[in-house]
């Protein structure tokens, strides 16, 4: 009897550190997310995106440890710094606002839900699907906390994309490229759709950060003067 309960007490011991989100599958088809608390993504809308918790993810110049998940930060104030993000397209010279109103509220929400939910070997991971135009535009990347700072790193900015492939239908091997920056994202790709990185502004630098990554993303840092709200005397 001792000895059963000495494997009861071993295995729940082990079993926290075994359910840790796969990010090589976290948007493959039928994929369930594994996290601690809820039994699928955070918020999960066909065609439109998905947002969910995944093992951590190194990124260079990035200190594992320094990840201090759970974190209760209110999602007005993440809504607010990540309102401030833009891109440039210098092919079509073209200036907006990286999260349309819809993603800024939806990540905002979840988020913060995430942070509060991860533990310190954990991601918020999300993406976002904008169709304009028949064209899909796909906007990807990972959210974490560390001491004082909300960091976000963008794998993709309003890259043109169609949906993965149906594994029924037939394509040519030829026409699938993947997306190489990381590899939980695979697309087939159009052929006007260009390759080139998209820049990132802000409509305010205060509190707002970049920190040198691999060259195909994109790091921003966040620290508390960039949610805060001007009041008037």
């Amino acid at each position: 009897m001792k000895k059963l309960f000495f494997l009861f007490l071993i295995f729940f011991s082990v079993f926290p550190y075994l359910i840790k989100a796969d990010s090589s599958k976290i948007y493959h088809k039928g994929y369930t997310n594994p996290m601690n608390v809820l039994g699928s993504f955070l918020w999960d809308v066909k065609k439109k995106g998905k947002i969910g918790l995944t093992s951590k993810i190194y990124i260079q110049n990035r200190e594992l440890e320094a990840t201090v998940h759970p974190v209760l930060l209110n999602p007005s104030k993440i809504k607010i710094a990540l309102s401030k993000m833009k891109y440039i397209d210098e092919e079509k010279q073209y200036t907006d606002f990286i999260f349309n109103a819809e993603n800024l509220e939806v990540l905002s929400k979840y988020t913060s839900k995430g942070l509060l939910l991860a533990n310190k070997n954990q991601d918020v991971i999300f993406q976002f699907i904008n169709k304009k135009k028949k064209i899909k535009n796909v906007t990807q990347g990972i959210i974490f906390a560390q001491k004082g700072t909300l960091n976000l790193v963008f794998f993709q900015i309003h890259e043109c994309s169609f949906d993965k492939v149906d594994s029924e239908k037939k394509f040519d091997k030829k026409k699938k490229e993947y997306y190489k920056n990381h590899p939980n994202f695979s697309f087939v790709k159009k052929k006007n759709c260009s390759g080139i990185k998209k820049k990132i502004s802000a409509t305010s630098s205060e509190g707002i950060y970049r920190k040198r990554t691999n060259g195909n993303y994109s790091w921003i840092i966040f620290t508390s003067s960039s949610w805060q709200t001007k009041s008037i005397e």
